[in-house]
Formats: C-alpha cells, structure tokens, sequence
C-alpha cells in the first residue's frame, strides 16, 4: 500500500507545471533546514538560502543552495582566494577533479581569484524523491571537503597537482576496500 501511495504522489507531481515544481522543490528544502535546525539565511524572492557549515576543524565557509532555470543547485567557494603565481596548478588541479566528478564542477575565477565547487540536478528529481534533497547536500558537502584539503595542499604546502589526485584516488580507494 505504502508503495501504491508513493507512486500516485510521484504521478501527481509528474503534472505540476515548472513553476509549481519550483514552489515545491524551494519548501522542501526550506523544510529540510528547518528540520535539522540548521542556521540559514533565507531568501524567499531569489529562492537561496546561504548557510554556514565547517569545510575542515574549526574552518567555517558560506554553502549557497538555490533553485534557478530549472536546476536545484549547490555552491560554495573552496578558495576565497588564491596568489597568482600558483594560477597554473589550481587550473590543473581543477581540471583533474572535474575529470573525476560525476556531479558538479569546480571553477576557477582569475579576475578575483577563486576557486569554488557546484553540483546542479534537474529539478524533477528531487521533486519526485524528496530524498534526493538531503542527499545532494550531504554529497556536496562531502566532496567539497575533499577538494578544499586538496587545493590547501596545494596553495600550503606547494605540492604537485598530480601529487595531490593520486594521493585522493588512494586514500578513496582504501576507504572503498579497508581490507587491501
């Protein structure tokens, strides 16, 4: 029956028009903050919300999630900035990771200096699997860890782009097979 109940909600919101999905898609995920008492700014005109989450121990960064052209998407700036003389590698750095992402991109901004990481999806899904909300986020935010370590590396401690993927794919793959 529970499954029955699952398929006629999905069917009914398969009819919402784009604007009808948006006012959805923007209260589930109001509700979601809500629920999990997370502290957010609300934007209700330009549909965001901007909240503040721990990148790594004791270092805070401004996450922004909104809804726009059809997409519900996750941002945040890995790097509010980076010097110029390391331009190069945070270009190659980026490219290695938008080789290996399966959702999202990271983006490198020259004229202000800064490196920030984006997942989209199609609106429809998370409107037909409110679920998919709280798993987008936690995605993005597990990725966005991954990519901020990475890119301190590189700007920190001056190691090589290629130094620093293989080390990740390594420390990935261990975590995926514990027994090897």
């Amino acid at each position: 029956m529970k499954k029955l109940l699952q398929f006629l909600k999905r069917s009914y919101r398969l009819t919402y028009s784009y604007e009808k999905q948006e006012e959805y898609l923007w209260e589930e995920l109001k509700q979601l903050f809500l629920k999990k008492d997370w502290k957010a700014g609300f934007y209700e005109k330009d549909k965001f919300i901007d909240s503040v989450f721990e990148i790594s121990e004791n270092q805070g960064t401004s996450y922004r999630y909104y809804i726009d052209e059809g997409y519900f998407t996750c941002q945040v700036n890995i790097l509010d900035y980076f010097p110029a003389e390391v331009t190069s590698d945070i270009f190659i750095l980026a490219s290695h990771f938008n080789n290996l992402l399966t959702t999202g991109s990271v983006t490198v901004n020259v004229k202000n200096n800064y490196v920030s990481y984006t997942s989209r999806r199609e609106m429809l899904i998370p409107v037909l699997y409110p679920g998919e909300i709280n798993q987008q986020l936690m995605k993005h935010y597990s990725v966005s860890q991954d990519i901020y370590k990475a890119f301190l590396r590189l700007v920190l401690e001056g190691e090589a782009p290629a130094i620093i993927i293989a080390d990740l794919l390594n420390e990935l793959n261990q975590n995926e097979n514990p027994e090897e």
